[in-house]
């Protein structure tokens, strides 16, 4: 069984290769389905280069592909067409990059102290009361609670 590259895919739905899902082997095509397609996403829509062109890629996923994705998203040769009506108009490969997830968690102090404190809240509420409360909040609930003041810095 021959290994689709992201390159190769790349190439085929930047220069409008619609039709080249019925030349993919029965394999080819489940390699696309079972591990890439949500990643196509990601990669499809951020491209390298002029503004222009990366507002294009943006909007031509998010109009194109991602739009009514629940309903169509079994339907795979759909799901192809749709990623190659992304290209632009020169019909020439492009260089895509990688929108990573965000992060979980935070590197801040406060929102740590809090998530500590409050492991059954969502991180989202978290982060908000850590960015309305002051340090001087901060410290003054760690003493009331016993914490040392040395032990906690914000």
């Amino acid at each position: 069984m021959r290994e689709l590259s992201n390159r190769e895919i790349f190439l085929s739905i930047d220069t409008d290769s619609k039709n080249i899902w019925n030349e993919y082997t029965d394999d080819e095509r489940t390699q696309i389905i079972k591990k890439k397609f949500w990643l196509l996403n990601r990669y499809i829509s951020l491209v390298n280069g002029k503004r222009d062109s990366q507002e294009w890629a943006v909007i031509a996923t998010n109009e194109l592909y991602n739009k009514n994705w629940a309903v169509i998203s079994k339907h795979y040769k759909l799901l192809w067409q749709l990623l190659c009506c992304t290209h632009d108009v020169k019909r020439k490969t492009r260089s895509h990059g990688w929108i990573p997830l965000k992060k979980k968690g935070s590197s801040d102090t406060k929102t740590k102290f809090l998530l500590d404190l409050y492991p059954n809240k969502k991180q989202d509420e978290v982060e908000l009361l850590a960015n309305i409360s002051t340090k001087a909040e901060l410290q003054q609930l760690a003493q009331d609670l016993g914490y040392e003041k040395r032990d906690v810095k914000f």
